[in-house]
């Protein structure tokens, strides 16, 4: 893809300028709508179990597009949730359910749109912000 993924715009500060609130407004909806043709309307139904900010690449006109589905889980019939004893996907993009018990379905989706969606907004990493006042992550000072 021409302008590469998501985080190199978000976390590139000679690039941030570029994602206005408009932009960065589309970019949510595009992978917003991603997600509801992965989860809805995609037979079968796919669970990503890996979305993040440098799993989203950005084509000329920065549309978001979801990639890297290596991680992903095909779910068939009626089928809405599974467990897993291993344990696979990003730190600080995974919902604690998944993490401590291997549950995974479409929410496990939704949290790591959450953490992306807090990204996007506010320009910082989740896993590398840290306000010194209260030592949180991203997620635990938008939780306060």
């Amino acid at each position: 893809m021409p302008n590469k993924s998501l985080d190199t715009f978000l976390f590139d500060p000679a690039k941030q300028d570029v994602l206005d609130w408009r932009k960065r407004f589309n970019i949510i909806e595009g992978i917003s709508r991603g997600l509801l043709y992965l989860h809805r309307d995609s037979r079968p139904k796919i669970i990503h179990r890996d979305l993040k900010t440098s799993n989203i690449l950005l084509d000329k006109e920065l549309n978001p597009k979801i990639s890297d589905f290596g991680l992903a889980k095909i779910f068939g019939g009626d089928e809405n949730q599974a467990n897993t004893k291993r344990v696979v996907g990003t730190y600080g993009y995974m919902p604690p359910e998944y993490v401590m018990q291997g549950q995974f379905s479409e929410k496990s989706d939704v949290f790591s749109f959450g953490v992306l969606l807090l990204e996007v907004v506010s320009g910082r990493r989740s896993t590398s912000f840290y306000n010194n006042q209260y030592e949180l992550s991203l997620l635990g000072y938008v939780s306060l």
